[in-house]
């Protein structure tokens, strides 16, 4: 078991919130979990299948196809090639593509603000990339990603 896992789900959960707000909030479509609408919460719980123990936390909702949900455990994306799941172990790091930070900046419209694609970097396996809302939420879910990474590695 690693470190990470010594907190209890609901330290994690309550960590990333805390991280979440401070470094972005909610914004209309990534939201912590109890934030999101209704239906959407629904759905993301039924493809995510989240085990006894497991807590939802965070999520980017821009489709029934295209999501992403951060649990007490795992990252779990909806993709339009299936569900891709990621436990917190394989978190190696997040960041986000040079060439897409360039283009933000030089496109003038919001600079940083225009960020929207998000790079998981795995510990034994290919990165994986998915994009997500602009704004303070994006900058908010990957310090929540940061900070799973480095939870793992305390």
């Amino acid at each position: 078991m690693d470190d990470s896992m010594k907190l209890s789900a609901e330290a994690r959960l309550r960590r990333l919130l805390r991280v979440f707000a401070e470094t972005g909030g909610d914004g209309p479509r990534t939201r912590a979990f109890d934030n999101l609408p209704a239906d959407s919460r629904a759905h993301l719980l039924e493809y995510a299948a989240l085990t006894a123990d497991e807590l939802p936390v965070i999520a980017y909702f821009g489709s029934p196809v295209h999501w992403v949900l951060i649990t007490t455990d795992r990252i779990v994306m909806g993709r339009q090639a299936g569900l891709l799941s990621m436990p917190w172990a394989d978190l190696e790091n997040a960041t986000t593509d040079t060439a897409h930070v360039h283009a933000a900046f030089a496109s003038g419209a919001g600079g940083k603000l225009s960020l929207s694609r998000l790079r998981l970097q795995r510990r034994d396996a290919e990165d994986m990339e998915f994009e997500v809302e602009a704004g303070p939420a994006f900058f908010g879910l990957w310090n929540v990603l940061k900070t799973i990474a480095s939870l793992r590695k305390e």
